[in-house]
């Protein structure tokens, strides 16, 4: 019977190694398509609030609203508004200030500019001219269908598009307000700190034009994420 049970020969042993290896081949070659051709991991952790993801948060408004909520800030949408080519706005955001405070509706990338503007300049600036942290940064206004100085002809101004916030003053913890109209040319402390949120302000903006542009911002301070670098 221990014919029925001979050794395999040369030949098919040699078969039997080709298609193993051939096994192990085929094997590697499908490992190695599935690690090229599976998706990728979706990395789902908002990136941090900093100046350098500004123009990102332009054309990504959900990743600029899970930064702003991972810093501490709450916004909320506010929906659409298609008025004319030139007017209206897509994705704008409100962002929330303190309890009492109005909160601000622009686009969600200058909505980061302004918080990270707060939290980076603002507060620390209150904090050393008055020892006291800020209440409140207050808004004149940000949507406006008009073109750049209200004119009647010319380019169209960024808060045509909610992308531009004009800012009349502060209010301070113990409830002091700082205008910029009447603190700006001062020799007080009011006068420094406006100067500070403004220098502050062009590391963080596009725009940023004050009182000592032009007559028209006697009264404010513009901020915008436009397309122009400029700082007055």
């Amino acid at each position: 019977m221990l014919r029925f049970f001979r050794a395999p020969s040369q030949v098919e042993h040699e078969s039997g190694r080709i298609w193993a290896a051939s096994a192990l081949a085929l094997l590697a070659v499908m490992m190695a398509l599935l690690l090229i051709l599976r998706p990728p991991k979706t990395d789902l952790t908002p990136p941090p609030l900093r100046a350098e993801w500004l123009p990102y948060f332009e054309t990504h408004v959900s990743s600029c609203r899970g930064s702003l909520s991972a810093a501490g800030f709450q916004t909320r949408i506010v929906p659409d508004l298609n008025r004319t080519p030139q007017c209206g706005y897509r994705d704008v955001v409100e962002l929330m200030q303190p309890a009492g405070s109005a909160p601000i509706q622009t686009s969600c990338a200058l909505a980061a500019g302004l918080a990270l503007w707060r939290r980076n300049v603002v507060e620390p600036a209150a904090q050393r001219r008055f020892g006291q942290p800020l209440a409140s940064i207050n808004p004149l206004g940000a949507y406006a269908c008009r073109r750049i100085a209200g004119r009647r002809d010319g380019r169209w101004s960024e808060h045509a598009h909610a992308n531009a916030i004009d800012v009349g003053g502060f209010t301070l913890a113990d409830g002091r307000t700082i205008t910029v109209l009447q603190s700006w040319h001062t020799p007080a402390l009011e006068s420094a700190f406006l100067h500070d949120v403004r220098n502050g302000g062009c590391r963080i903006f596009q725009g940023v034009l004050s009182p000592d542009y032009n007559r028209a911002h006697a009264n404010h301070l513009h901020l915008d994420m436009g397309a122009y670098k400029v700082c007055h």
